[in-house]
């Protein structure tokens, strides 16, 4: 085993055949996030509140399932605000495992050094929103632009990716959709993910399967999914 990596993961999920395309993957869940979207499902993490899982049971736990899982996918909180995801990444291919990342792309920096170092072999990048409504649907205030320079750097570099939305009717309309549609582009995944109530969060949501279903046909030459 290697030198103990300090990365904060407050959770574990032990397989999941749908979070990583094409692998059985293990889910891991890093602590802390710079945005605070209300219809979040994991505000334990993102406030830090969970005890953190020690590197050793990550690492007992990923030895004794090598010949089960192939992929390990690494989301959040937020995964790039950790200073030490390229070591936790270099760590988890030199066992073996492929590894997708699930990001906010408020860290383009560190996304392109995962990508030149051949450290991820995915990503997956949320878009929450139309660049003007973002402050709206995070409860933060960021620079847009870094954001913007994260969806460039996916787009430019031909990566494996794909762009994800979470809907919920009372932060965004079917314009806002549209409108993410075209930052996404024709030539990239966008995949719509409809918002579940959440303890927090309990406004009710007029957006369903169907009707986000619907609205795709709407955009035959893009590439969309209703998750």
């Amino acid at each position: 085993m290697m030198k103990e990596i300090n990365l904060n993961i407050g959770g574990l999920t032990p397989f999941s055949t749908i979070d990583f395309p094409n692998h059985l993957a293990t889910i891991v869940y890093t602590q802390g996030c710079n945005f605070r979207c209300p219809y979040c499902h994991n505000l334990p993490l993102v406030d830090c509140l969970e005890i953190p899982i020690s590197y050793e049971k990550i690492y007992e736990f990923l030895q004794a399932r090598k010949r089960i899982i192939d992929g390990v996918v690494i989301t959040g909180g937020e995964p790039t605000l950790q200073k030490e995801l390229p070591a936790f990444c270099a760590w988890l291919r030199n066992m073996g495992f492929a590894v997708k990342l699930d990001t906010n792309g408020t860290k383009p920096l560190m996304l392109k050094l995962l990508i030149e170092k051949h450290l991820v072999d995915y990503i997956a990048m949320d878009i929450k929103a139309p660049w003007d409504k973002y402050q709206i649907v995070t409860h933060t205030s960021f620079p847009i632009e870094l954001i913007q320079q994260s969806v460039s750097l996916l787009k430019e570099t031909g990566f494996p990716c794909e762009f994800r939305t979470t809907v919920h009717s009372g932060l965004l309309t079917f314009r806002d959709l549209e409108k993410i549609v075209h930052i996404v582009g024709q030539n990239h995944l966008l995949c719509l993910q409809v918002a579940r109530p959440t303890p927090f969060y309990k406004e009710k949501n007029e957006y369903t399967k169907e009707n986000l279903e619907g609205f795709i046909k709407k955009f035959p030459k893009y590439k969309l999914e209703v998750r």
